[in-house]
């Protein structure tokens, strides 16, 4: 079967109600809560005595145990369905969490740590295939899915910030454990019908072998992984760079990570609008034009309102990965959207993982002032990877 018989196939697979996307939704919501790195790694460095290459790579960790199960699902996803997974993995990452909390040691954290990637980003991979999944409207399930994603990122180093200066880094993963693991349940109980009925779509969706996948969209995925890494970065490091920048108070600098996110809010809002009219591709070469620009915006700016604007930009600029990534490589391997959507997460998570630790470890030598400079060379691997791919 052709190309474009099996995505036309495909676009008509799937239309969902509202009950049942606000379901699928929810879970990826769950994950953002994890994410407030910027907040969590101080309380960690104090914790645990850390340097600050040993902080980020506590998160690197995090990320490697993504990647190593969104391989892992990118060989099944296809054939276990997204669907049957997404109770199992929360409550696996929940449990993580909850255990992080009552590590006696740096390395008895970092275990933890891993399995908290392992099920975190199982359950975002998860999710990301059911939207993928959605037919003709994928791009907007996709962009509402990464948008309401964007609104808990908001909101979470907010609270995140009240719970950690009143009770400690602790206290918080052990709330969002706990609630992690009620939905879990509540997940489990309320898609038992649809778990039990769901089979694969179709034979020829496993015709197409994971080397032939990686083939049409790796270019893509290490895009992604530059975008991400970059996301990556300014999420785990901005609120000791502001800190040590502009000497400001707890409460002002607890919204640092919150206006990274309100870019990428704006950002995925406008990409849902802009993906059925211009082609991924330009859009994410253009996002990381923008990002960079936003990147020496930050650095550069004398006042903390002005750096708070730049983040903001370097938010919008970031802020098609997911989303546009996601739609770019299912069209380009339409017969494994599963597989397609799993390799783009996990070039996400490992992008994340290891720009956030290699920029610990050039801060350590080089200073708070050699982020825009990562930043420029990350995102310039990345537009040269979505030059090299065309289609």
């Amino acid at each position: 079967m052709r190309r474009e018989e099996i995505t036309a196939a495909n676009d008509k697979r799937e239309s969902l109600n509202w009950y049942e996307l606000a379901l699928r939704i929810f879970p990826m919501l769950t994950v953002a809560w994890v994410r407030p790195f910027s907040l969590i790694l101080p309380g960690l460095i104090s914790t645990y005595d850390l340097s600050l290459d040993e902080a980020g790579f506590a998160v690197n960790v995090l990320e490697v145990g993504g990647v190593t199960a969104m391989v892992m699902l990118g060989w099944t996803m296809d054939r276990w369905g997204a669907i049957r997974l997404i109770s199992i993995t929360l409550a696996l990452g929940s449990i993580a969490l909850i255990a992080s909390t009552f590590s006696a040691g740096y390395e008895t954290l970092l275990l933890a740590f891993f399995v908290i990637g392992i099920g975190n980003a199982a359950t975002a991979c998860a999710v990301n295939a059911l939207m993928a999944g959605g037919g003709e409207k994928r791009a907007f399930y996709l962009g509402l899915t990464h948008a309401l994603f964007g609104v808990s990122s908001i909101a979470a180093p907010l609270i995140a910030g009240v719970i950690i200066g009143t009770s400690g880094w602790q206290r918080y993963y052990l709330v969002i454990g706990v609630v992690g693991l009620v939905f879990a349940a509540a997940f489990h109980i309320a898609t038992y019908e649809t778990r039990r009925s769901w089979r694969p779509a179709t034979t020829f969706s496993m015709s197409e072998g994971i080397i032939d996948v990686l083939r049409d969209i790796g270019p893509v995925c290490l895009g992604i992984a530059a975008m991400v890494g970059v996301q990556g970065v300014f999420n785990s490091w901005i609120y000791l760079d502001v800190v040590s920048r502009y000497e400001i108070e707890y409460s002002s600098a607890i919204l640092t990570p919150a206006y990274l996110w309100v870019g990428i809010l704006i950002g995925r809002t406008t990409h849902t609008w802009l993906a059925d009219r211009i082609h991924p591709r330009r859009l994410l070469i253009a996002s990381c034009v923008v990002a960079v620009c936003g990147a020496y915006g930050v650095s550069s700016a004398p006042a903390f309102w002005l750096a708070s604007s730049g983040l903001i930009v370097v938010g919008m600029g970031i802020s098609g990965a997911y989303q546009l990534g996601t739609v770019w490589s299912v069209q380009l391997s339409p017969r494994r959207i599963g597989a397609a959507s799993t390799f783009v997460m996990a070039s996400a998570a490992l992008g994340s993982g290891v720009c956030t630790w290699i920029t610990g470890i050039v801060v350590e030598s080089r200073g708070f002032g050699a982020l825009p400079w990562v930043v420029s060379v990350v995102l310039g691997v990345g537009m040269v990877s979505f030059l090299m791919k065309r289609g």
